[in-house]
């Protein structure tokens, strides 16, 4: 049976309202251990990713210049997504045709989780096990 992206997913992704200032983001990127931040709007629509990388363009301006920025003038805005209905194999495939770690995944236009490539990595091991007949640790 082929595992969906759903199944395999983690669903509890912290998001910010795309408003909300570039300091909410960092201070969450910061307090969750994470490298990104997906931003939404107010129906749950992804907009894009404010990430690290994003955030360096903040270092050595003008601290009066950038004290209002909001996530939106900062966030990218062409993001890796996959269908939370899609197959696995769709999204290691999406994996392996790009640099990137995660997929923001979603149901329509709403954000639902977020699908790393070690989430993956956890279901190949799960199903190795299986074929083996040993019994391998799940999520």
């Amino acid at each position: 049976m082929s595992q969906i992206v759903k199944d395999v997913m983690t669903g509890k992704v912290v998001s910010v309202p795309h408003y909300a200032a570039v300091d909410v983001a960092i201070d969450l990127m910061l307090e969750k251990n994470v490298s990104g931040v997906p931003i939404v709007d107010e129906f749950g629509h992804l907009l894009g990713v404010i990430t690290e990388f994003d955030v360096l363009r903040l270092y050595g301006r003008d601290d009066n210049a950038t004290s209002f920025a909001t996530c939106e003038q900062f966030m990218t805005r062409q993001v890796k997504t996959v269908q939370q209905d899609a197959s696995v194999a769709v999204a290691a495939n999406i994996f392996r045709a790009s640099a990137i770690r995660r997929l923001l995944v979603l149901d329509g236009e709403r954000l639902t989780g977020i699908l790393s490539r070690r989430d993956i990595l956890r279901c190949i091991h799960h199903q190795r096990g299986t074929l083996t007949g040993t019994q391998m640790p799940s999520k």
